[in-house]
């Protein structure tokens, strides 16, 4: 019983980790909030997010009362399983690095899927039509053109996704370490 309720909650924390971390990607990537998809995780995520921009407010295109949701929603996650067991007890300061620390890497693998998807829907459907697409075009935008500026495209074949993905996967590599030595 103690693992389903481990699960559970562990499910739900990361649903509502993922809905602020889309949130807050939505804005700093400019994304199309036209998008019914966007509609949705923004009345989703706002009325959460309304008193805490009281506090925090928006910095240029970067919503930071969503990445500071997305902060606490991991390290309330990791908190709660410490507290059944599934780690050994924590100090407040390891509690708040480990939550940085699953929204840094859930940023990566987050980016590392939607190239992968939006590579793999370039062959299929080029035309960009499906409102999921063209938001997943807008959120790796910002990684790709710059990595395009490195790699142009050759003969119509764009290889800055291969680019991109090794700077995410290292990233994935290295952030840990760099985690592990806070006390």
């Amino acid at each position: 019983m103690n693992s389903l309720l481990q699960f559970v909650v562990g499910f739900l924390l990361e649903l509502v980790c993922f809905l602020f971390m889309a949130r807050f990607l939505l804005q700093a990537c400019g994304a199309d909030f036209y998008n019914p998809i966007s509609q949705g995780i923004i009345k989703a995520t706002e009325p959460f997010l309304r008193p805490l921009r009281m506090v925090l407010p928006p910095y240029r295109n970067l919503d930071l009362a969503a990445f500071a949701a997305a902060w606490a929603t991991a390290s309330l996650m990791h908190f709660s399983f410490g507290l059944v067991g599934q780690g050994a007890a924590r100090g407040a300061l390891a509690v708040i690095s480990m939550g940085l620390l699953h929204v840094l890497l859930r940023f990566i693998s987050l980016f590392w899927w939607s190239i992968l998807i939006v590579i793999i829907a370039s062959f299929l459907s080029p035309a960009r039509g499906h409102p999921f697409l063209s938001l997943l075009h807008q959120v790796t935008e910002p990684l790709l053109a710059p990595a395009r500026r490195v790699i142009p495209p050759l003969g119509g074949l764009d290889l800055s996704p291969i680019l991109v993905i090794l700077a995410l996967g290292l990233a994935q590599r290295i952030l840990p370490q760099i985690f592990a030595l806070i006390p």
